[in-house]
């Protein structure tokens, strides 16, 4: 028997209502019992919620991602500092808060229990909160609170490479005293490129702040902090003492506490980190003394140190030793030993550039390695006119653990599981190319043109890796030591740096290029191409000042920075014993940004 429509319609009407009612009726569903939960605030010292700083969850598993080994969950916190992750699985998790300009917290072993919520709070202290300056009272130069800010990226865009004559110390017998440099403050921002040198270079968007201050005429103290973040987070914090600096036999000593974060999907091996973290600390210092010991003799002495841990210690101790004798006031001989080190000149920029650089890391069998570089020369520098610098010399390089840079997919890589660190920012790894020598000799020529243009020339002879693929005897099955694949072979290389510019529009334009044979996996003398400014293949710097703002007296200025714009060098490696993996001297690379200085 069917029912008139209208009482059909009006039951369903009075059914939907009270399923309404029944729902609003019920309590709010719990958490499911087979899940956990972590929650908490993230603030700075003085209470408040800092918005927008990254908190990772690191443990064995979230829903929603793979299973297998530990995992990484990345968050932002709110507008009011806070953050959560629900649904995590019980066991043992992990949390690291980073955020700009503080220093980052890692907890560990934190538990997660069915149907519990853990509340966490961090607090963040300001990178330079700890720093208490005292001045000695006397005749010292006031700077106030002169602070200098920089930001960065990669040591592709520091100039610490440079070719820069010394000039002449002046006699300690006159009475006049040299001021110190004006106040300056600089503030960047340069996005980092993608192709960037593994664990050395660009890690990514960051910053810098430096602060100079003198307590004397002839003592400053330099202390800077380094915050990049991106797939690979890095934190460096320096402090440089400096003394004598006027007065010719300048003193520095330095330390350098650095910190690398490759827990998101960059892993040191399990057996090295119990929690399956990939996290590498690293405290290098410095010291050097320079002092004229006669009138055309001129001693320098120091030492460098660095100590790792990733999982495993490492450390690297090399002495140094230059001695330079002046045959003329237009000529000098010049002697080194040690450790390979490079003017990077006496800016600001240059010394946090030169001091904030991570040491070069490889892995051998999930040992992490430090590379060493031990350099030897025996040179002549020769001053012809006002504008023109010929320099010869005959050198000798010891490498330990060299680094090689290459990328390719995983199966191309899986033989040599343990002995590469990866870099997913770049698609690349760091290859451990192991122990070699390279003897050779140079000559470098410098020229100044007019007031507005420099042209560098550089030849090099000496020896560089290759694959034993690339000399015509390929392997037969897939490459499971690196090491066995390469050799060493005498390389010449040849390659110019042109610096100029332009009149009206201000532009300052730099090119150089290296040529460096086919097959070669690195090239030769580093120490002298750093001196040059020169890098491997092609590159193009582009600087253009910008209008300045009437309101804000500062100069603004526009950097563009193209590296192997060409791409050459790819050498493949285990072409014949499956698929092929890539290695080579430099990576191509692109870079935009601007600067203020005021």
């Amino acid at each position: 028997m069917s029912l008139h429509p209208q009482i059909r319609s009006t039951g369903a009407a009075m059914l939907g209502v009270a399923a309404i009612l029944v729902c609003l009726g019920l309590p709010p569903q719990a958490p499911s019992a087979d899940y956990g939960r972590i929650s908490g605030i993230v603030s700075d010292p003085q209470g408040m919620p800092l918005m927008g700083a990254t908190v990772q969850i690191i443990g064995p598993m979230l829903m929603g991602l793979p299973s297998g080994g530990n995992v990484v969950e990345k968050i932002i916190t709110d507008a009011h500092g806070r953050f959560a992750v629900e649904r995590l699985l019980p066991g043992l998790y992990s949390l690291q808060v980073t955020a700009a300009t503080r220093f980052p917290i890692l907890r560990t072993g934190i538990r997660v229990d069915s149907g519990q919520s853990v509340e966490q709070s961090f607090v963040l202290a300001d990178i330079l909160a700890p720093v208490r300056l005292h001045v000695p009272t006397g005749n010292v130069t006031n700077w106030g609170d002169d602070w200098k800010w920089v930001l960065r990226t990669s040591a592709a865009t520091r100039p610490i490479l440079r070719f820069q004559e010394r000039p002449r110390t002046k006699s300690k017998t006159k009475s006049a005293k040299a001021p110190f440099s004006p106040s300056e403050r600089l503030i960047a921002m340069n996005p980092g490129q993608s192709r960037s040198h593994a664990l050395t270079g660009d890690p990514g968007m960051g910053s810098v702040i430096a602060y100079v201050r003198p307590l004397s005429e002839n003592t400053d103290i330099l202390v800077a902090g380094s915050l990049a973040a991106s797939s690979i987070q890095s934190t460096s914090v320096a402090t440089v003492l400096r003394r004598d600096v006027l007065k010719g036999d300048p003193q520095e000593l330095a330390l350098v506490v650095h910190q690398l974060n490759l827990s998101d999907g960059i892993a040191l091996g399990a057996r090295n980190t119990p929690d399956g973290r990939g996290n590498a600390q690293a405290i290098s210092a410095n010291y050097s003394q320079t002092r004229r010991v006669l009138r055309q003799l001129i001693l320098t002495a120091g030492f460098d140190f660095d100590y790792l841990y990733a999982g495993q210690d490492a450390m690297s101790a090399r002495p140094y030793m230059k001695a330079e004798y002046e045959l003329s006031p237009a000529s000098s001989v010049v002697v080194r030993h040690g450790a390979a080190r490079v003017d990077s000149g006496q800016s600001l920029l240059d010394r946090v550039g030169a001091l904030t650089s991570f040491p070069r890391i490889t892995m051998q069998g999930y040992q992490p390695r430090l590379e060493r570089l031990i350099h030897s020369e025996a040179g002549y520098a020769r001053r012809i006119g006002g504008k023109t610098r010929f320099e010869a010399a005959v050198y000798r390089d010891q490498f330990q653990n060299a680094a090689l840079w290459g990328f390719g997919n995983s199966e191309s890589l899986s033989a040599l599981a343990g002995n590469f660190l990866a870099n997913p920012a770049a698609d690349g790894v760091t290859l451990n190319a192991g122990h070699y020598t390279s003897s050779g000799v140079r000559a470098a020529l410098v020229r100044k043109i007019g007031n507005a243009t420099e042209v560098s020339m550089l030849y090099a002879m000496g020896d560089a890796l290759t694959a034993v693929e690339a000399e015509g005897a390929p392997q037969h099955g897939p490459v499971k030591d690196l090491r066995s694949s390469l050799k060493t072979r005498q390389t010449q290389t040849v390659g110019g740096r042109i610096s100029t510019r332009i009149p009206r529009a201000h532009t300052s334009i730099t090119s150089s290029y290296l040529w460096i044979p086919a097959g070669r996996l690195n090239s030769v003398d580093p120490v002298g191409q750093a001196n040059l400014q020169i890098q491997p293949y092609l590159g193009v710097q582009i600087r253009q000042p910008l209008p300045s703002l009437a309101f804000l007296p500062a100069k603004f200025e526009a950097l563009a920075d193209f590296q192997n714009l060409l791409s050459q060098g790819y050498v493949p490696v285990n072409r014949s014993g499956g698929e092929s993996f890539l290695i080579t001297p430099a990576y191509r690379s692109f870079r935009g940004g601007f600067s203020v200085q005021f």
